[in-house]
């Protein structure tokens, strides 16, 4: 069993519009027995009855009246317009049929003639126009027709002839031994008939007096007379200078109050018969409902309330569901409300007619539904509405415009019903001023579509539907939701029929020309280019985009490149869609072309050129402009909006304030809405690519300005590199992909900067990031920069810091290193009284210090360069000599005769000789006072040191003499190999494209070899470093493990390290090996060992 409303029996007669009508007829109707069998048949009328804490108390009265012989004059009004002819019925049907009334409960006496009224039927009520003619009598007067009911014709038979009240005497004549109940229903229609009646006596004022001492006969005999008077009592009634305060049906004001003052001289008010809302629900639940399933109610109840515990922030958390059930609360509330409100509804009757209607719609219709909602009250219903409307025409364009704005949203349509239906009977202007208390707030309009069966249907909660309440009210920022005529302010909601800005601002918008249009929707655009949508309506700075320039005037010629050429990076927006209405490979076809030519080309006057910086613009284009109309009928209404006045269209000021508001948030709406649908116009983004094509992808939509989107998808397509993603390792890779190598060779800083701003195969790099990847190059010592005359290229104690600008020069570390040793090999020497101070530079590595001006004599002097510490030393020496050997290291063959040069000089104020002698060799010169110069001669015999002494004063120094003694070498390194060429050993010093240089080599010589070394391989941004030995290995052996690898790590890996071809057996060389291997020595990748002897 479901939980819907489908689970409850609705009555058959429910489901026959044709007995709509006649839901509560006439009192004479049933009188003369022409009432549909329900109301005639006094049990079956008894039983479909909801009788009411007020009907029982009125019976209740009447009956003590009667027993206790004094009477009662009863004025039946309403508390909202309902169920008068109803209880009128009841209390025909139960003084009539005593027993059966006493077997429902109610205490009826016996013997009370009963006689009714009913003054729409001169049957039942007869008048100087329409005569009655019973048993041969021509009755013409209300008190004729009582008279001949009660068979006593005779004692009022002059006062009806002459249609004069009879006086108090000959009533109470005519009640004399009698128990009568009089009932009189729709009077007032009666007197306003007989009013404009000419004769003599004032019939009209006859009737009055008649009324009044019918009244006054009723305190002292047992009569009761009930009259129902068309007019609601306010729930505290209240008078006001002895009046009482009651609220007529319109048309019969002047008649009502007569009635009522004459009739109540002597009798008592009686707010009758549906005093609560509850009341009503029963009423209609009775009337209505032949069987309500209890199981389904209770759990519909239960999932009610677990709603409004969870969202009680944004719903009613009072409601009387066990009551109304299976109505929604505000379904009676609502109908309540229109039956006061809308004075023009007729009672109970009607708001029995609509709910027959609406049970109609929903059976027939079967919306998913476990209760009855408000809004099921709906203005799409013709009849509904005609009933609703019959004396609202002005609201009618204003129902239109919902059920027309609310096409396909059936929520939005609920919550705009609900707020139309609850409001428009107030008919209220922009401003509603006190009454804005009594209108409906955000708790009541969601909780008017809290259904659990409804709301689970639609996936929505209250939370959620207060979202789209919020979207669809006057205050609303997103304008494709807003409905107009609906209005919302401190909370509250309502309808207007008033024209609201809005709608007369938008009425106007057709006669903005479309070149103000597309001028306004420019602005936006470059706008919305640098500034995110909250910053722009606040007025804020634009913030630019990290890389890309805005080219700052959108294109919409697509034939006409733009003439910009110079090495910056440069966003071009497109307003034009590329191919409007075309099919997916058109729209490809022509986006590459028009592409390509503003890319690649300038203007130039009339013709076009190719651009010099090919790698610098950028576009951003819509490739279908699918919303373009859309965007365009916003910015049509936006600035027909913002130019208008509101003074000429509303006459008192706070009318006019109200209307300024609603017209700058709507206008706020606008623009947001603008701005929003330019971010869904633009879909593709085109940049350089490859050798001078482009690329086209999609526009990535995370960015809050339209530059920021296009940079997040340049990243993601690694177009655009950051300094998160670009080092010195990303530099050289990426040369070297178009055969650069920045460490070796000597670059000027503004070429590379230019190559990237040229080659469409490189990224577009900020000029910051670039230097400092340049930067960090020198850092790492794998290159040099030069400024001006000074080397920047190992850190050592008082070197300033650099910087890099387009003069500085790149070169390789050899180079770099030697300029830097050079400069670094000066020593300072100062004079002292006894001695001197010597300044100069040592290399500190593993606890040894070699002088810089001796480093580039030691074996591997750049690795131990660029692995020590430069330090600045200060020595002091003391007066005397100091000699050096230059060269301090010879070498040759055994045999071989060197010549070394002997520097002696003094220290101070040293005047005396010196004498010197070696450990090898024929010295030139054995003494002399320094400064002096001696040669010595040196026969290389073997290995050693000679040592050469310098004696003084009882002191000496010394300085030694390296000596090596070279062997004869059947191997060497050679810069080229011929076909003759036997190779012993390859090197591979540049381990870059080892997948490619492996099979070059195992291709080229032929015979056994191996593979030795250890080779790194490292991706910074996966966090991966493998590490791989081969230890004389098989080269095709290690290609198979080296490839999945290289393709794991991705193509930014860095592979480092060394590796030897040994070559145990050597064949020969292949007819295409010579040439590989010379490409291979002359690119610097790969060392050759060849034997020479």
């Amino acid at each position: 069993m479901s939980n819907l409303i489908y689970e409850n029996k609705v009555k058959e007669d429910v489901f026959d519009s044709k007995l709509d009508d006649q839901v509560a007829p006439e009192l004479s109707d049933v009188i003369l027995k022409k009432a549909p069998k329900v109301y005639l048949d006094p049990r079956e009328f008894l039983a479909s009855t909801y009788l009411t804490g007020s009907m029982k108390s009125l019976v209740n009265e009447i009956t003590y009246a009667l027993n206790q012989g004094k009477g009662i004059t009863l004025g039946l009004f309403s508390l909202f317009g309902g169920g008068k002819t109803h209880t009128v019925l009841l209390l025909y049907h139960a003084f009539t049929n005593p027993s059966l009334a006493r077997q429902l409960g109610l205490e009826v006496p016996d013997n009370v003639k009963v006689i009714g009224i009913g003054g729409k039927d001169s049957r039942t009520a007869p008048s100087p126009i329409d005569v009655l003619m019973e048993d041969g009598i021509e009755i013409k007067t209300l008190w004729g027709y009582i008279a001949k009911k009660l068979g006593k014709y005779d004692i009022i038979r002059k006062y009806d002839e002459d249609q004069i009240s009879p006086p108090k005497d000959k009533l109470e004549e005519l009640f004399k031994g009698e128990k009568v109940l009089i009932l009189i229903d729709e009077i007032v229609f009666y007197l306003s008939r007989v009013r404009g009646l000419k004769t003599g006596n004032n019939f009209y004022e006859q009737c009055l007096t008649f009324f009044e001492i019918l009244a006054s006969v009723s305190t002292n005999l047992p009569v009761a007379v009930i009259v129902t008077v068309p007019a609601n009592l306010p729930e505290e009634k209240s008078k006001e200078g002895g009046l009482l305060n009651f609220i007529p049906e319109p048309g019969y004001e002047e008649v009502t109050e007569a009635l009522v003052k004459r009739i109540l001289r002597v009798g008592k008010v009686y707010r009758a018969p549906i005093e609560t809302a509850v009341d009503l629900a029963n009423v209609l639940i009775k009337r209505i409902f032949k069987e309500i399933n209890n199981e389904v109610k209770r759990r519909v109840i239960e999932e009610y309330q677990k709603y409004v515990d969870e969202f009680k922030d944004y719903v009613i958390d009072k409601a009387d569901l066990v009551d109304t059930y299976p109505f929604h609360p505000l379904y009676i509330n609502l109908l309540k409300n229109l039956l006061e409100g809308n004075r023009h509804l007729q009672g109970t009757r009607e708001a029995i007619k609509i709910t027959r209607i609406v049970i109609r719609n929903i059976w027939e219709n079967k919306p998913t539904r476990s209760l009855i909602l408000p809004s099921d009250i709906s203005i799409k219903d013709n009849q509904i509405r005609l009933l609703l409307l019959k004396d609202y025409k002005n609201y009618d364009i204003v129902a239109d415009t919902i059920i027309q704005r609310s096409k396909g949203l059936d929520i939005v349509f609920l919550l705009a019903n609900y707020i139309f239906v609850s409001t428009y009977y107030k008919q209220l202007g922009l401003d509603p001023g006190p009454l804005i208390t009594a209108l409906p707030d955000s708790k009541e309009v969601v909780t008017s579509v809290l259904d659990p069966e409804y709301l689970n249907s639609v996936g929505k909660t209250p939370a959620d539907v207060k979202d789209i309440l919020d979207s669809i009210s006057s205050t609303s920022k997103d304008v494709e939701m807003v409905i107009p005529y609906l209005i919302s302010d401190k909370g509250r909601y309502w309808v207007t029929f008033f024209a609201d800005p809005k709608t007369i601002c938008e009425k106007e918008a057709s006669k903005i020309l479309p070149s103000d249009v597309e001028k306004e929707l420019d602005e936006k655009i470059l706008s919305l280019a640098e500034i995110p949508i909250d910053d722009i309506q606040k007025k804020k700075r634009y913030q630019g985009g990290r890389l890309l320039k805005l080219h700052r005037t959108v294109v919409r010629n697509l034939s006409a490149p733009v003439d910009i050429d110079e090495p910056s990076y440069y966003l071009i927006i497109l307003g034009t869609p590329i191919c409007r209405d075309c099919k997916d490979d058109e729209v490809k076809n022509k986006a590459r072309d028009i592409a390509r030519r503003f890319i690649y080309y300038t203007s130039s006057g009339k013709a076009e050129k190719p651009r010099k910086y090919s790698n610098t613009i950028v576009l951003l284009f819509s490739s279908q402009g699918n919303n373009e109309d859309k965007i365009k009928d916003y910015v049509r209404r936006y600035i027909s909006c913002s130019n208008m006045n509101v003074d000429p269209y509303y006459s008192d000021k706070a009318t006019r304030d109200v209307a300024k508001k609603i017209l700058d948030d709507y206008v706020r709406g606008l623009e947001g809405t603008i701005y929003n649908q330019i971010f869904q116009y633009f879909d593709k983004v085109a940049y350089p690519y490859g050798n001078n094509d482009v690329n086209i992808v999609d526009l990535k939509s995370s960015g809050k300005t339209l530059l920021q989107q296009v940079e997040d998808t340049l990243v993601e397509e690694s177009k655009i590199m950051m300094s998160d993603s670009f080092n010195f390792d990303t530099l050289k890779w990426l040369l070297q992909n178009i055969n650069i190598d920045i460490t070796n060779g000597t670059f000027k800083v503004e070429n590379i900067k230019e190559m990237f701003y040229t080659n469409p195969s490189l990224p577009f790099v900020p000029e910051s990031v670039l230097l400092n990847a340049i930067k960090e190059g020198v850092d790492r010592l794998e290159i040099g920069i030069l400024n001006g005359s000074k080397i920047y290229y190992k850190k050592y104690g008082g070197l300033s810091e650099f910087t890099i600008n387009d003069s500085s020069i790149i070169y390789p570390p050899q180079i770099a290193a030697e300029k830097e040793i050079e400069e670094l090999s000066k020593e300072e020497t100062v004079q002292l009284e006894d001695g001197v101070l010597k300044r100069y530079y040592v290399l500190e590595l593993e606890g040894n210090r070699i002088p810089i001006s001796q480093l580039r004599r030691e074996q591997d002097w750049l690795e131990k360069f660029k692995a020590g510490e430069i330090k600045l030393v200060e020595e002091k020496i003391e007066s005397g000599v100091e000699i050096y050997a230059e060269p301090d290291s010879i070498e040759g063959m055994k045999g071989e005769t060197k010549e070394v040069k002997l520097i002696v000089r003094k220290i101070g104020n040293f005047n005396s000789k010196v004498y010197l002698s070696s450990t090898l060799g024929e010295l030139s010169v054995k003494e002399g006072v320094p400064d002096f110069q001696a040669s010595l001669r040196i026969t290389l015999d073997h290995d050693t040191d000679v040592v050469v002494t310098a004696k003084y004063e009882n002191k000496e120094k010394q300085t030694k003499i390296h000596v090596r003694v070279l062997q004869t070498v059947c191997e060497k390194y050679v810069d080229e190999v011929s076909k003759d060429s036997v190779i012993t050993e390859v090197d591979i010093v540049n381990t870059t494209d080892l997948k490619n240089i492996l099979p070059k080599l195992n291709s080229s010589i032929i015979g056994k070899k191996s593979l030795t070394g250890e080779l790194t391989i490292e991706e910074p941004d996966k966090k991966i470093s493998l590490v791989i030995k081969p230890n004389g290995s098989q080269i095709n052996d290690f290609i198979t493990l080296l490839s999945p690898l290289l393709s794991y790590a991705g193509l930014r890996a860095k592979v480092s390290g060394n590796l030897k071809v040994k070559v145990e057996e050597f064949k020969g060389l292949s007819d295409e090996g010579v040439k590989n291997l010379n490409e291979l020595l002359k690119g610097q990748v790969i060392k050759i060992n060849v034997k020479v002897c």
